[in-house]
């Protein structure tokens, strides 16, 4: 591209109080100046006598030379900036806020503007000190004396009313701070008559403070740390920030050495630091196609160079970015990842098309990039493992159906076959090898493929969600969710320490919610309306088919005070573990307080249903073969405490968020062992202290069983629960079916009768506990066998406050929303087959075999099975569900 030239001899070079920096005109010419931040040195003037002989010593500078358009760009100054003729006293030029202050139209009108008619107090200060910045040697004598008189001359200042402003003019009686600095003009072919030496004036007052912002904005680019450029088409610098310049020649200097001058400070040579051997990337795929064979920096930085003139200047591209490596600011040695980016500009002092750069760090986001790079490149890879296993599992006949043995099911598959005298194929002991090398030894065996494969009924984000669920190292292994920056900054922002749970408030008298102790029958706590309506959902408690949402109606939102009282005086708990009454009723209440009712799934009335259901349970199913007195107050008070204190949120993102649930809990579980601990403190704490004549061994064993009990909701390790109890399926089937100590079901022998080592029914203790596990599962979902229309109801709940964490997670700053949980695409009622599939049929179809008189509940559900089936067939929305259940 062709540029103009300047007059031979002319060097460009803008005044120094505006800011602006001179071009180099070649590599020999002198470094950039710099702002007062930089330790270079710089004029001083003297401000006494002691200082002559430092004045002396400072290298006196020439007024400068100047044709009149270099002046041109000062247009965008809000300042008045002017050149004045002092000798003359007639101005030459002013810029545009020069113009105005004069109320001049036009340059022409300006230049005619004579100010020998102008005198008085303020017009003799103002052109003395102007011929005396033109004439600095005339009051001095000696030869040092003039060179630190010039030096002190060279600029001028001070505070006076402006001469030359009309009458009129409202600025009159402003004073002005007035700056001075002699330049001389060149001849210009356009034949006006211009003096040699003029004074360039700037002035300003309180009446322009509106008009510094260029001036500022000059200041704040001088000190802004990002390094900025603007260098010529040919990738000469024509100007840069200071810490640019201070970084690049400190680098050069030190790489070359400081004395020598055979590098050059231009965009080819900058682009040269750059670390060629690490891939160059531009992020708007719009770079140069370079010779892989040419290895030289700077033959790729030239071929680059021509490229970004072409870009710029020719497809004029809004931008052109490269991120390459370049060295460190701290230590030149290493090298971090920067962007260059950079636009299409033109040059305020010459007009010419000019390049405008800024770099910027991006070392984190590159670092994250090629993390996710990595990720996805994992991804692809294990995608085509899982393909090509998928179609291994369609070669032998499996038509689509859901494996779900896992590998110890396997492996005593493979021994009972071994024990009955059949010899395992080749292939079949190859895939159990295959199976023990997995680290969850109960969780299916091809679940991730089941999951992830996108198969019917688990597309989009339902297999993400349920694998999230069932994975216990979490979906974040499979699939990354990065952090936004001001994700990580908020990260320790701990949910706990920041809660707003809506709980319910104690009144004076202790009683939480303003109720009283228990009525005379221990049935119904005094406040709550004891009519008909409250009685007849009560007497339902033994029913499959329970409705809580009526029960939190007719209870005025006490649901789960009412119902514990209730079942508690029932079962005669009260007499036989020696437990208060009143006590029982303030320490339910206490516990029903703790559940918010703001949160919309995991509430009182969640509970209250999870509470009814474990009732029928270990009532109807474990029977007192299995659940006996201890067992059953065990796991009614595990029902009623499995959810105390609930933050409306996983623990997938309590642990993503750092939350101090989290920190306390290290990760594992963090929201069950929060729901044991705060209600065990509760427990032992006056009056709540239901347990205060209960004997310490009875106590302990209460304890490890809801314990135990509750951990097991985590659905992390759901399938390490059920794979244990898949182990006693059968023999607790033939419990529920035989008498105790009848043939099919051995009894326990007296030295474990003797020892206390097993139950009465024969079972060992971990045998029982690992029952009751199961059975707080299966009423932890227990709305899966209720009514189609109560379970719809249950599930849109649910589904509420997934979309509520979405919100939450996208305030935290996430960059992506859980899967089912961003309330702008489908939600969890769009998942319910897959749900029912992996997690609820097989569950309850387990726990069913072992305890046959449940039986009930599979009916059930799989009728909610089929409503599901039909609701995604039909692609309906949850509002059309509840009509289809009608019609039904």
């Amino acid at each position: 591209m062709k540029r103009g030239t300047a007059t031979p001899g002319a060097p460009v070079q803008p005044p120094a109080e505006l800011g602006l920096t001179p071009p180099k005109p070649s590599s020999s010419s002198p470094p950039l100046t710099r702002s007062f931040s930089d330790k270079r040195q710089r004029f001083v003037e003297p401000s006494g006598p002691g200082d002559e002989a430092a004045a002396a010593t400072t290298t006196e500078r020439p007024p400068e030379a100047y044709e009149l358009r270099h002046f041109a760009s000062m247009d965008e100054l809000e300042t008045p900036v002017w050149l004045l003729n002092p000798r003359s006293r007639k101005n030459v030029w002013g810029n545009k806020a020069a113009l105005s202050l004069y109320g001049k139209r036009s340059v022409e009108d300006f230049r005619g503007l004579s100010l020998a008619h102008c005198e008085g107090d303020f017009a003799k200060p103002f052109f003395d000190e102007a011929a005396r910045v033109l004439s600095p040697s005339r009051n001095s004598s000696s030869p040092s004396a003039g060179s630190s008189a010039r030096s002190q001359a060279a600029r001028g200042q001070l505070q006076c009313r402006l001469p030359g402003l009309g009458p009129g003019s409202p600025q009159l009686h402003y004073v002005f701070t007035v700056r001075f600095r002699g330049v001389r003009l060149l001849s210009e072919a356009s034949g006006i008559s211009l003096p040699s030496e003029v004074c360039l004036v700037t002035a300003e007052s309180s009446l322009f403070n509106s008009m510094n912002q260029s001036l500022r904005a000059l200041e704040m680019l001088k000190s802004s740390p990002i390094f900025t450029f603007l260098f010529s088409t040919e990738g000469q610098l024509l100007t840069a920030n200071p810490c640019a310049v201070t970084f690049y020649e400190s680098f050069f200097e030190r790489k070359y050495g400081a004395a020598s001058r055979t590098w050059v400070l231009d965009l080819r040579s900058i682009l040269c630091c750059g670390d060629w051997d690490e891939t160059v990337s531009y992020p708007d795929n719009n770079g140069p196609a370079l010779d892989p064979s040419v290895q030289a920096k700077e033959k790729k930085a030239e071929k680059l160079l021509e490229h970004i003139q072409h870009v710029l200047f020719v497809e004029k591209f809004e931008s052109f970015r490269i991120q390459m490596k370049m060295p460190k600011r701290r230590d030149p040695s290493k090298h971090r990842w920067v962007e260059f980016e950079m636009w299409a500009a033109k040059d305020p002092i010459t007009q010419l098309q000019a390049i405008l750069v800024n770099q910027t760090n991006m070392q984190e986001t590159k670092k994250l990039e090629l993390e996710l790079k990595d990720k996805r490149d994992d991804l692809e890879t294990r995608n085509k493992q899982l393909q090509v296993e998928l179609k291994r599992a369609k070669g032998h006949g499996a038509k689509g159906s859901l494996d779900l043995d896992n590998t110890v099911d396997k492996t005593i598959a493979l021994l009972d076959s071994i024990m009955a005298g059949k010899q395992p194929g080749k292939e079949d002991i190859q895939r159990l090898k295959q199976a023990l090398r997995t680290q969850n030894l109960r969780a299916p065996n091809r679940l991730e493929e089941m999951l992830l494969s996108n198969k019917k009924g688990f597309e989009g984000e339902v297999g993400l969600s349920l694998f999230e669920m069932l994975n216990p190292k979490g979906l974040k292994d499979v699939l990354a969710q990065p952090l936004s920056a001001r994700e990580n900054s908020n990260a320790k922002k701990s949910l706990s320490r920041n809660s707003t749970m809506d709980l319910d408030t104690e009144d004076e008298g202790g009683n939480e919610g303003g109720l009283e102790p228990a009525s005379e029958d221990g049935v119904i706590p005094r406040g709550i309306d004891q009519s008909k309506p409250v009685l007849e959902v009560l007497e339902t408690v033994d029913d499959w088919l329970f409705d809580a949402f009526k029960l939190e109606e007719v209870t005025g939102g006490h649901p789960l005070s009412v119902l514990a009282c209730h079942l508690f005086k029932r079962l005669n708990m009260f007499e036989t573990f020696e437990i208060n009454e009143t006590q029982f009723l303030h320490f339910a209440l206490k516990i029903e307080s703790g559940y918010p009712v703001s949160n919309a799934y995991h509430n009182r009335t969640h509970v209250a249903n999870v509470l009814q259901s474990m009732y029928t349970l270990l009532t109807k199913g474990l029977g007192p073969e299995v659940a006996g007195d201890e067992e059953i107050l065990a796991g009614l008070l595990a029902a009623l405490i499995h959810d105390y204190e609930h933050k409306g949120v996983n623990n997938d993102f309590l642990v993503r968020f750092q939350d101090d649930l989290a920190l306390k809990y290290n990760d594992r579980s963090p929201l069950e062992n929060h729901h044991i601990s705060a209600a065990f403190d509760v427990m032992l704490t006056k009056p709540y202290d239901i347990f205060a004549n209960t004997s310490l061994e009875v106590f302990i064993k209460l304890r490890k069983l809801v314990v135990a009990m509750v951990l097991a909701t985590d659905m992390k390790i759901h399938f390490e629960v059920l794979g244990r109890f898949r182990l006693i399926e059968k023999k607790l089937g033939r419990l529920s079916s035989d008498p105790v100590g009848s043939e099919g079901c051995s009894s326990p022998s007296a030295e474990e009768a003797q020892s206390g080592s097993a139950d009465s029914s024969g079972l060992q203790p971990e045998e029982v506990s690992l029952a009751l596990q199961v059975c707080l599962k299966c009423a932890d979902i227990g709305h899966v066998y209720c009514d189609s229309s109560v379970h719809l109801r249950w599930v849109q709940k649910l589904e509420q406050e997934f979309f509520a964490q979405g919100d939450r997670e996208e305030e935290n700053g996430a960059i992506t929303k859980s899967p089912l949980m961003d309330r702008e695409k489908a939600g969890i009622t769009k998942s319910q087959v897959g749900f029912f599939k992996v997690v609820v049929v097989p569950l309850f179809a387990s726990f069913c075999a072992a305890f046959p008189s449940t039986a009930p509940m599979l009916e059930s559900l799989h009728r909610n099975l089929k409503l599901w089936a039909k609701i995604e067939e039909d692609q309906l929305e949850i509002s059309e569900v509840f009509d289809v259940v009608l019609s039904d």
